[in-house]
């Protein structure tokens, strides 16, 4: 046989052993679908104050079982309100616990016109195989002068399930460049001069300095920091959404 037939058989076979040994993406997809409790009496009338308590919510696949529950638990936890006795709780649990205590309550105040909601939706953000990243917007009424709401994220990798943190995604020492071109766009938002006090317009940082707050997820668009109502400043002053472009990031992400 030809030496040189015999080289390019050999090349061909050492490179489509290499794409053997390649590893192979995941290939993720999810459907949405929406839990949903209500007093036992139901939500169809007018008149009857009633409680109902409703998620929107991906289910994946394509991942480990065990990055699928590790999720679930994530996912149920952050459709909590924040109630420390809902750890390690379903969401079905946490729903029913919410429907039980509205039901409590109207027992013991007969005259209540007004009934409880609470409702969520988990967004699917970033997925990729390197990459889950949901958001949390939820909204709810429990009595009192208004609702609540909030939006919070979820950021994982779907190999194993772990959280995915600004360190796995910026190269180190990122902290200062991005505070400062965050703080740009906070300023922007907020219609804050550059020289202005971020105290004096009515948001509390530590020593007057905008910081970088631990509620962040990725989107499409950048890297999103999002401040709560009451984090850092007044109900009256609303929720703050810092995205934070990736063209703006450039030399700060790991590649």
């Amino acid at each position: 046989m030809n030496k040189l037939i015999v080289v390019i058989c050999f090349c061909m076979f050492i490179f489509s052993c290499n794409k053997k040994n390649e590893p192979k993406k995941r290939q993720i997809s999810y459907e949405m679908k929406t839990f949903r409790l209500e007093s036992p009496n139901g939500c169809k009338s007018d008149t009857l104050p009633c409680a109902f308590y409703e998620v929107a919510y991906p289910v994946f696949s394509g991942l480990d079982s065990s990055v699928t529950n590790a999720l679930q638990r994530r996912i149920d936890a952050a459709v909590s309100m924040g109630n420390p006795e809902a750890e390690g709780k379903s969401m079905k649990e946490i729903g029913g616990g919410f429907i039980e205590d509205f039901e409590d309550f109207k027992n013991e105040m007969k005259d209540i016109s007004m009934g409880w909601h609470y409702s969520a939706e988990v967004a699917a953000e970033v997925v990729t195989d390197t990459l889950l990243s949901l958001s949390i917007s939820e909204e709810y009424f429990t009595g009192g002068a208004h609702g609540g709401y909030g939006t919070y994220f979820i950021s994982v990798r779907p190999s194993d399930g772990a959280e995915f943190t600004l360190s796995d995604f910026f190269k180190a020492g990122y902290e200062e460049p991005v505070t400062k071109i965050a703080e740009g766009v906070f300023r922007k938002v907020r219609e804050i001069p550059d020289t202005a006090s971020l105290n004096e317009n009515m948001f509390e940082f530590p020593d007057d300095q905008f910081q970088l707050n631990d509620n962040y997820g990725f989107t499409k668009e950048g890297v999103v920091f999002y401040y709560n109502s009451y984090e850092i400043a007044s109900y009256a002053a609303g929720p703050t959404e810092v995205v934070v472009p990736y063209e703006s990031l450039k030399g700060l992400i790991k590649h």
